[in-house]
């Protein structure tokens, strides 16, 4: 299987151009234009097919990111593969998409915990990659006071971090109330973050009309 080929037969110019204004900085000439349905159907193909290649457009580093997380392997070898992939991360649309389908971190909580933590310390997608998947699979009973620390530590200027973290700020607040709130209230936040949290759990349609709109009383001027 020729993944290149096989993407290009699936390009709609009009999407590419739709598309590339979403993603702020790509280069458009690295975008073929494929929904993300048949860039998932690709990737899974080319598990099947044991397909190898070097990414170069947008859509081969998602079919790259998403084989990781379709494979059937151990965990020692999605974890190798990880540490190769991670690094080319450069927007936010393949490190969201791609966290989204490593459900083998439910599975190996603490392992992938540990791999992940390191990240925070790295290049804005590569903390985006970890907080992205700490609101993917770590907002349950044993990690969320973990995660809140570690997110209440993150001090950030690239937007993109940011953004994942009031991302992350928000789904907290839905799960877990009485840990978020008060972190609201105090105004532990940074301010944009803060701001930005408070709009994302006013547009969740989990959050009732009574909280958002005290929600909106804390929001820093």
């Amino acid at each position: 299987m020729n993944v290149r080929e096989e993407l290009f037969k699936y390009q709609e110019l009009q999407y590419r151009d739709f598309h590339s204004k979403l993603i702020p900085g790509i280069d458009k000439s690295k975008l073929i234009g494929v929904r993300m349905p048949k860039i998932r159907q690709i990737a899974r193909q080319a598990v099947k097919e044991n397909a190898e290649f070097e990414p170069e457009y947008y859509e081969e580093f998602m079919v790259y990111g998403l084989k990781i997380g379709y494979e059937k392997c151990s965990l020692q070898k999605h974890l190798e593969k990880l540490r190769i992939f991670v690094p080319m991360i450069d927007n936010w649309a393949v490190c969201d998409c791609c966290c989204s389908t490593y459900k083998f971190a439910n599975r190996y909580q603490k392992e992938v915990w540990d791999f992940i933590l390191p990240y925070l310390n790295g290049s804005t997608y590569e903390i985006r990659f970890a907080v992205v998947m700490m609101m993917d699979y770590y907002l349950n009973d044993v990690y969320i006071d973990e995660v809140i620390k570690f997110l209440l530590k993150l001090k950030s200027e690239e937007y993109y971090v940011n953004m994942a973290a009031a991302w992350a700020f928000s789904v907290i607040y839905v799960k877990y109330k009485d840990k978020m709130l008060p972190i609201l209230q105090n105004k532990q936040l940074d301010t944009w973050v803060h701001n930005k949290t408070i709009q994302k759990i006013c547009e969740s349609y989990r959050v009732d009309k009574e909280d958002k709109d005290y929600l909106k009383t804390l929001k820093i001027k």
